[in-house]
């Protein structure tokens, strides 16, 4: 939304930031690592990770910023495979960019769980299966 009240639509997400003066040059690439599956998505907001201090992989580089929500792609045709399943989390960064990167390009840091150092573990099994109720 604009100081005028009005509401300013289809940018993409390298062109929003969260104040006038952003730190650094800001790329497509920076911003979103996956173009879209489609067209319907599920959005959510973990309460378990709300404002939650974090680093993302965005652009080949570590970033350091504040969980906003989470965007979950539904009835597209790559969801349903392990290989291709992803949520993406919505990220304020230090430098004032937004950033939307899958789980895998993010870790979170919650004092009363985890350690302090916040890396990106290595290496983590994928999951390979899919699993069905029939």
């Amino acid at each position: 939304m604009l100081e005028s009240g009005a509401v300013y639509r289809n940018l993409p997400a390298h062109a929003i930031a969260f104040n006038a003066e952003p730190k650094g040059k800001w790329t497509e690439r920076d911003a979103q690592t996956w173009d879209c599956y489609g067209w319907d998505w599920s959005a959510t907001e973990y309460s378990f990770l709300r404002g939650l201090k974090c680093k993302v992989m965005a652009g080949g580089k570590e970033h350091l910023g504040e969980y906003l929500f989470t965007v979950s792609p539904v009835g597209d045709g790559f969801s349903a495979y392990p290989e291709q399943a992803k949520e993406f989390s919505f990220v304020r960064l230090k430098s004032g960019h937004l950033t939307i990167q899958p789980t895998n390009h993010t870790v979170f840091r919650e004092r009363s769980f985890t350690d302090n150092k916040l890396e990106f573990p290595s290496p983590l099994k994928r999951q390979t299966d899919i699993y069905t109720a029939e």
